[in-house]
């Protein structure tokens, strides 16, 4: 049987990566003051974990899908009374996949009749396989809904399912500190096909029903799947996650069925793999208990920080007080919103010790990426720590009950650190060196100013006539400048041609990101006379195709064409070189690229008196509308 490379039947927990809205009844809270509201009303009795198959119940791309239409972008899916599924079953722990769109859609999955949550379950680009799962609270006749606005495949697959217990000696849920149970980086990437035993943590009871883990595959060089089930058992025809290829960072929260001997994984493509341990599902042996429950609840928000600032900032943990009695770990889901750079984020109990591993990945800039998460509770809340800097949504789906753990370290530090900034120049930005007070506009960085006539990119540069020094390249620039850089921002170009331009280009951003630049703000060729305007024309739509192919998402380009056209004393006659003004407007304009980019406050308002924007917008959009920035007003020249 041929095994379809899509995210599987082996669970992992709840994914319901928010698209608009807040969760039913519940205002998002402010900054992190402890959340006061009334916990959710329950969608299901405390209920115990049974492992079901893993089992498809699903799929669209069959002739006969086993669901029903219901219409164009709904169908309904019975889950009860099916694959030895018990008629009365609560929630379903499922995973969804879709595949097959030619359009960015969501996929959104509730109680078959009830009203549609403003969530979603996937969020999945114009030809991409992308899943992600959910424990799905089932409507009185267990069955559940599936939405999704645009044209796409679905998968849907079961993996256990929640049945009403009071007490329980097996399928409760034991939370455990993350810890990292397997890194082929370290022991040896994993070659197509080769696998990968994980043994049963000494924790863990030999009876244990699953593990709660985190699969994350890394590196992968070709596109495939990676598959997880019960160590010794024939691997299955599903799978957990699906690499593209890429080699980016691509994780997912499962439940993996064990064996005394613990699980295992199948990997089709050459790739490394990392398993973070989140808990396990008690056996026959353990006590009968009531800890350990599972409650689901209405999709619930927890933190936005999009409305509810502060973002997460690089390097920096947001914490949220959450006051919900009788939970020890709750079901969240982790999305991740406007990211600064390719990162992660790790969830963990307010107040411990920060785990040495991820709950979710962000492959490059500006990415929206959700996993579920199984996280302890402290008796201080939750907490999240971004290493690259990111806006963040947490929706909670249900808890395990218990009790918090004690918090004991102190509220960790999420400040936003001023980035390092390396603009490049040529003779179109050495007027920021002629009129040096006007690098008092370079704000909210540090900036460090590299402009230089006769500057080119890659070839040789010129000797300037006016120096009498032939530069550095831009290349070179970058290479040679110390320190750390986080953001480049290029104001050259003009002494080149059309040919050999995008390969120059190329070389450029490869350079700053070897260098680990988050950010290069490319400021578009003026306008220039004659055969300039030619070829700063067809050098700026070399640039807009670079940004556009996807390769390259730190490139930004900021639009300094169409910002300067209108200006009145910012060029000399050429329309290329800058005036006092013009150095004045391109600092003012860098500085707030950079901060628009990096999404933070502007550094000025756009006139004297008024709010500085918390978001800084494009300096673009907001010129578009308002005009250029009263210059003299903010900075007294």
């Amino acid at each position: 049987m041929t095994r379809r490379p899509v995210v599987a039947r082996l669970v992992a927990l709840v994914v319901a990566a928010v698209v608009a809205g807040s969760g039913a009844g519940f205002v998002a809270p402010s900054l992190d003051a402890p959340v006061a509201f009334a916990a959710p009303e329950p969608l299901s009795s405390p209920s115990r974990f049974v492992p079901v198959g893993p089992e498809r119940l699903a799929d669209t791309r069959d002739a006969v899908c086993e669901c029903t239409r219901i219409d164009a972008t709904t169908i309904r899916v019975q889950v009860t009374g099916r694959v030895g599924i018990p008629t009365g079953a609560g929630a379903a722990a499922i995973t969804v996949t879709a595949t097959g769109s030619a359009a960015a859609t969501f996929v959104t999955v509730w109680p078959s009749g009830a009203a549609r949550p403003e969530t979603s379950t996937v969020n999945v680009a114009s030809g991409q396989t992308v899943a992600n799962a959910a424990i799905v609270p089932l409507s009185d006749g267990g069955a559940i809904d599936l939405f999704s606005p645009a044209g796409v495949d679905l998968v849907v697959d079961v993996s256990g399912v929640f049945v009403a217990a009071t007490t329980a000696r097996a399928g409760r849920f034991v939370p455990a500190s993350p810890v990292r149970l397997l890194d082929t980086r370290e022991t040896g990437s994993l070659a197509a096909g080769a696998g990968a035993a994980v043994a049963r943590p000494t924790e863990v009871p030999a009876d244990a029903l699953a593990l709660a883990v985190n699969v994350t595959s890394v590196g992968a060089t070709s596109a495939g799947f990676v598959t997880a089930h019960a160590g010794g058992t024939p691997v299955p025809s599903s799978s957990v996650l699906n690499p593209d290829g890429s080699g980016a960072a691509i994780a997912a929260s499962v439940i993996v069925p064990m064996s005394p001997a613990g699980i295992a994984l199948f990997n089709s493509g050459p790739t490394d793999l990392l398993v973070d341990l989140v808990g396990w599902f008690t056996g026959p042996s353990a006590a009968d208990s009531g800890e350990g429950l599972f409650v689901a609840v209405v999709p619930t928000r927890l933190l936005d920080t999009r409305t509810s600032a502060p973002r997460l900032w690089a390097d920096g943990t947001r914490e949220l007080a959450v006051d919900l009695s009788g939970a020890a770990a709750l079901v969240t889901n982790v999305t991740l919103d406007r990211t600064d750079a390719a990162g992660f984020v790790t969830a963990y109990p307010a107040g411990t010790g920060r785990p040495p591993t991820s709950s979710l990945n962000a492959r490059s800039r500006n990415a929206v990426v959700a996993n579920a998460a199984i996280t302890g509770l402290s008796d201080r809340g939750l907490a999240w720590y971004s290493n690259a800097g990111t806006d963040l949504v947490v929706d909670m789906t249900g808890w395990f009950v218990g009790s918090p753990v004690a918090s004991v370290a102190p509220v960790p530090s999420n400040a936003p650190v001023p980035p390092r900034v390396l603009l490049i120049g040529d003779s179109t930005l050495a007027a920021l060196d002629v009129v040096t007070a006007s690098q008092r506009a370079l704000q909210g960085m540090v900036p460090v100013l590299d402009a230089a006539p006769c500057r080119r990119l890659v070839r040789p540069s010129c000797r300037s006539a006016f120096t009498g020094q032939v530069p550095d390249t831009a290349v070179q620039s970058i290479a040679r400048t110390p320190g750390p850089i986080d953001v480049v921002v290029v104001k050259a170009g003009y002494n080149e041609g059309t040919s050999g331009f995008q390969q120059a280009v190329e070389e450029v951003l490869s350079a700053a990101r070897t260098r680990g630049a988050r950010v290069v703000v490319w400021l578009s060729y003026s306008e220039g006379t004659g055969n300039q305007l030619r070829t700063y024309t067809v050098n700026n739509a070399v640039l807009t195709t670079l940004r556009d192919s996807g390769a390259w998402p730190e490139l930004v380009i900021a639009d300094w064409r169409t910002y300067a056209a209108t200006s009145s004393g910012w060029y000399s006659g050429d329309r290329v070189h800058l005036q006092g003004g013009g150095a004045w407007a391109t600092a003012d304009y860098a500085a707030r690229w950079v901060a628009s980019a990096l999404h933070r406050p502007c550094p000025q308002p756009w006139a004297p008196g008024e709010t500085v924007d918390e978001r800084c917008p494009s300096p673009d959009v907001a010129a578009s509308q308002r005009g250029t920035p009263d210059l003299r007003g903010l900075y007294g020249f």
